[in-house]
């Protein structure tokens, strides 16, 4: 009896698989099940979303990337995903490519506006009227019952409010550590800043003088540490309603150094050790919040499952990239983390340097973006996390492609073919732009 069954199973699973390889005969159905058109960049209106609730219902995490910065429809779009997320979908928190302890921060503190909350967590370079949208968004829903969280996962300075919030936390404690600590922030600042902007990364030839910088501060950090960590009842005492700043201010003040030792590594070791780190403060925050389902905003080198597998091409040459922060969390969190990379075919965006309004170089045919662009939508998402197996119109997921970046370089610019991945290994959808418009720069 039980061969029977067993032999019966095999017979509907046959049939079933056959069924499903017959299914699919043209390019037009399989468009139909994979493709989907974003028909706007801002309305509340999520009609046009609703393919994404069968794909994220059991996700914990999704992340969200950019292939450049200064990309104004990017921003928009990605602000309208995070706030579907979390009205439709459930999620209530979100991570930034900001500093740790200036989102956290500024987010505690109600008296602040929402432009100040957007001045407070992130570069100076992103501040946008797209960017103010997600702050107001944030700000909005912080006194609901549904509060949107925001947290950073970045190691480096983003603004100097963690040191200025800090300050005055410590002050109601003790005011002489506070007045002490203060000037350490700010003398350690000017300090790595002028090296940083006089030798620049990789100067091999000027490592005593980073490690200089680390020599005279590092005491003086670990100090300061041992102070909130002897004192952290009282500390946690000042401000209940956030069990996190303690921990969030340690966690930021320990990695002061690291940001120190990024300047004295090649480019790959650099972004590796910037990745970990990020990755870290994300898995902390998720320990932490055990019942939070999170939104990583970021780029798309940093979101990327297997980015150490994709190659880059940097000074004419082609080389592996890093293992990112993205990977390290795929890797954990395999089942429950959903990747999104955000590609264009044209436009222009704001360089987020010198603020000028650039071109964006037209895409080749073949490339990764030409190929999804072949639909013909504006904004069009594929998924490929259905797609576990290669036919000939999904073959293009599973073999090596071009795409455009911004590399590796401490120059931003964003050039196309100069990245060489394979989608399916790399990304959960895409979401690819046809013409895109600069960011609204704020001063």
């Amino acid at each position: 009896m039980l061969r029977k069954e067993i032999s019966y199973l095999l017979v509907v699973l046959m049939v079933l698989g056959t069924a499903g390889c017959g299914k699919i005969k043209t390019l037009e159905e399989w468009y139909e099940i994979n493709v989907s058109e974003i028909k706007s960049l801002d309305s509340d209106d999520y009609s046009d979303l609703e393919f994404l609730k069968p794909l994220l219902k059991d996700k914990r995490v999704v992340a969200i990337g950019e292939n450049f910065q200064g990309v104004g429809d990017y921003i928009e779009l990605k602000t309208r995903l995070v706030k579907y997320l979390h009205e439709e979908l459930g999620f209530n928190a979100i991570g930034l490519e900001s500093g740790l302890g200036e989102c956290i921060m500024s987010l505690n503190n109600n008296n602040l506006s929402a432009k100040q909350m957007m001045e407070y967590s992130i570069m100076p370079t992103s501040y946008s009227e797209e960017a103010l949208d997600l702050f107001t968004y944030i700000k909005e829903q912080k006194d609901t019952e549904d509060p949107l969280d925001l947290f950073g996962f970045d190691m480096e300075f983003t603004s100097i409010y963690f040191a200025e919030y800090l300050k005055q936390w410590i002050e109601k404690v003790d005011k002489e550590v506070a007045e002490d600590y203060y000037e350490l922030e700010i003398n350690f600042l000017r300090d790595y800043s002028e090296l940083l902007n006089k030798y620049g990364y990789e100067s091999t030839g000027y490592l005593e003088k980073y490690q200089k910088v680390i020599d005279r501060y590092s005491a003086d950090y670990d100090d300061v540490i041992k102070f909130i960590k002897d004192n952290r009842e009282e500390l946690e005492a000042i401000y209940r309603q956030n069990d996190l700043l303690v921990d969030s201010a340690l966690r930021t003040l320990g990695n002061r150094m690291n940001i120190v030792r990024m300047s004295m590594v090649g480019t790959v070791k650099r972004y590796e050790l910037r990745n970990e780190i990020m990755a870290d403060n994300v898995k902390w925050y998720m320990d932490a919040n055990p019942d939070k389902k999170i939104i990583i905003w970021g780029h798309n080198d940093n979101i990327t499952k297997n980015t150490s597998k994709m190659l880059t091409l940097e000074n004419d040459e082609w080389s592996n990239s890093f293992v990112s922060m993205g990977e390290i969390l795929s890797q954990k969190f395999p089942r429950q983390v959903y990747v999104m990379g955000l590609y264009m075919q044209g436009g222009k965006a704001l360089h987020p340097i010198t603020n000028e309004i650039i071109d964006i170089p037209p895409v080749p045919t073949g490339s990764l973006e030409e190929i999804i662009s072949r639909r013909g939508y504006e904004t069009t998402f594929v998924d490929l996390s259905k797609n576990r197996s290669k036919n000939k119109f999904n073959k293009w997921m599973f073999t090596n492609q071009y795409a455009s970046d911004d590399g590796l370089t401490y120059e931003i610019e964003i050039r196309s073919n100069v990245q060489q991945l394979v989608p399916k290994d790399q990304y959960d959808g895409i979401i690819l732009f046809d013409n895109v418009s600069p960011l609204t720069h704020m001063k």
